[in-house]
């Protein structure tokens, strides 16, 4: 039994000593390069099937997917596409391309007003004259009761009309003033302590200014009803009904035109024969997109000489008439307008006289200036305003 065991350890003996070691490191690696070689040829058999499934058209994306527009892009949909099936639905319908719902046209679409939103103001123009005493005729002016006439010729200035409770109207040329005391309406001349005389009763708004006719003859005023009194017979000849509801009535200096307020503080313009009146665009407008600015006048002082232009003092919709008889701009009745005047400083003061000439007042730095602008628009004077009105209100001019 030994000897057999000494035998088989001889023989294990004989056989290591002919054995080779072996490396396991590299067996691995030559496994693992084999292993991948074989995922890579699996990986392009693959693709080479994608791509032939996708030439074929046999494989494609749900319709839906495409045609939903991107949530920041909110596209309308036309009356004629088909309710969408809900989002969790497993449908695969086929659905169209969305359609946005027709827009207006251009033609139908009402643009915002623009004509009386501030604009560049013009160049200012070079005057004729730079001399107060070349400004020809009379300017009136008011403080409280108290009216005054200035005569640019020499800068002199006279009060005709202390104490005055009521509106007041100066005749075109300058020698008359008419106003109302306790419902009487009075006439007198503009001269230091003249003696007015009475020529009408029953006025019922004192604060309408009494309008002269360009010729001097007539006057407008409001009674029972607003009328045309003729200064000759007292006669009184009523407005046409179309016109009645009209306020601060003023005539246009060739006498063809009536301009005046409505009770929403709009303008209207009417011949002198016309039983209605045609609206001033824009002014008293209530729609933002014809009157951005809200713009109103409420109360008219004067036109030129064919009713083309009115001065009024510019408001917005929602006040009244009440308050200063001072005109700081010139409106176009055709338009609406606001005339941009080529002057410099803020206007406080612009009036017509019945040529048509426009007298414009103007207050910068502290220093105030009258600039008269001839029918044709051309400036003939720019001079600077005497201090004894610079507390004053411009009222009126008389060429």
């Amino acid at each position: 039994m030994n000897g057999d065991h000494d035998r088989l350890r001889e023989s294990l003996r004989d056989l290591a000593d002919v054995a080779e070691p072996t490396d396991l490191y590299e067996r691995a690696v030559r496994r693992s390069r084999r292993i991948a070689r074989r995922e890579a040829a699996v990986g392009a058999t693959a693709a080479v099937v994608v791509l032939a499934a996708l030439g074929s058209g046999l494989w494609r994306l749900p319709q839906a997917a495409r045609d939903e527009p991107p949530a920041y892009a909110a596209v309308a949909r036309s009356s004629e596409a088909p309710t969408l099936a809900p989002s969790w639905s497993a449908t695969t319908e086929t659905r169209p391309l969305p359609t946005a719902v027709p827009t207006t046209k251009v033609a139908e679409i009402r643009p915002p007003y623009r004509g009386s939103r501030p604009k560049a103001r013009a160049t200012t123009a070079t005057p004729l004259s730079r001399t107060i005493a070349d400004l020809p005729g009379h300017a009136f002016y008011r403080e409280g009761g108290t009216v005054v006439k200035l005569s640019p010729s020499d800068g002199a200035t006279q009060t005709v009309l202390r104490d005055a409770t009521s509106a007041v109207g100066v005749s075109p040329d300058g020698s008359r003033i008419a106003y109302e005391v306790d419902g009487s309406l009075m006439v007198g001349p503009t001269t230091p302590d003249a003696t007015a005389q009475q020529v009408a009763t029953g006025v019922t708004a004192p604060d309408q200014a009494p309008a002269w006719s360009p010729t001097g003859d007539r006057l407008l005023v409001t009674l029972e009803r607003p009328g045309v009194l003729d200064l000759a017979s007292g006669e009184i000849t009523p407005l046409p009904e179309g016109l009645t509801a009209g306020q601060h009535f003023r005539w246009s200096g060739d006498g063809s035109k009536l301009v005046y307020a409505t009770a929403h503080c709009g303008l209207e313009i009417a011949g002198t024969e016309d039983q209605s009146g045609t609206v001033v665009p824009v002014l008293g407008d209530t729609q933002p997109a014809d009157n951005p600015d809200g713009l109103a006048a409420c109360k008219p002082t004067s036109v030129d000489a064919t009713g083309q232009r009115v001065t009024v003092p510019l408001q917005t919709t929602g006040e009244t008439a009440a308050g200063t008889d001072a005109a700081d701009a010139v409106v176009d009745t055709a338009t609406g307008d606001l005339v941009q005047l080529p002057v410099t400083g803020s206007v406080v003061g612009t009036v017509f006289d019945a040529e048509g000439n426009l007298l414009v007042r103007t207050r910068q730095d502290d220093v105030t200036k009258l600039w008269l602008f001839g029918p044709d628009n051309t400036l003939e004077v720019q001079a600077t305003e005497p201090a004894s009105v610079r507390d004053f209100e411009l009222i009126a001019y008389t060429g």
